[in-house]
């Protein structure tokens, strides 16, 4: 997944060194914060995506739990009527319906696990962009007193 290799880049490196080397920290930071920012919002849709995925799955399922029911029916109507060639062709319908079902409940485990990752992933992404968010408000604040004290007549403003 490109994201998270994206992700991966922004979240390894070393936030405060980055910024120390940058020529313009305030302007790197920004650019860090929206890059966050963008794959979180294309992280929550993949999520959103997934979700719906379940639903129809879930969906599915419980319709192929109402034919399974059906077609038990149909086959113990078959017995009782003294036609077991129909009886055997309700049954293998219905052994149909299970296979599909076992498939799609795979599928939905499949799912589970593939959101659960991304709901990790959106947290490690939420604590990052937070970490870079109050960075970016000391780095603000460093500014601002460097303002300061160039006006006191203090020449060395404060090292970022």
């Amino acid at each position: 997944m490109g994201i998270f290799s994206r992700l991966s880049d922004i979240v390894n490196s070393n936030l405060t060194n980055l910024l120390d080397r940058a020529e313009d920290p305030a302007k790197m930071i920004r650019l860090m914060i929206q890059e966050m920012e963008d794959t979180l919002v294309e992280v929550r849709a993949d999520a959103a995506r997934l979700i719906a995925e379940k639903k129809d799955a879930t969906r599915r399922t419980d319709r192929l739990a109402t034919a399974q029911e059906e077609w038990t029916t149909r086959a113990t109507l078959a017995l009782e009527k003294d036609r077991e060639d129909l009886a055997k062709a309700a049954l293998v319908e219905k052994a149909k319906v299970v296979e599909t079902s076992k498939v799609i409940e795979e599928d939905l485990n499949e799912l589970d696990d593939r959101l659960m990752g991304l709901d990790a992933d959106i947290a490690k992404l939420q604590n990052k962009l937070q970490e870079a968010k109050a960075k970016q408000q000391t780095l603000i604040a460093r500014t601002s007193s460097g303002h300061c004290h160039e006006a006191d007549g203090d020449v060395n403003p404060p090292k970022l």
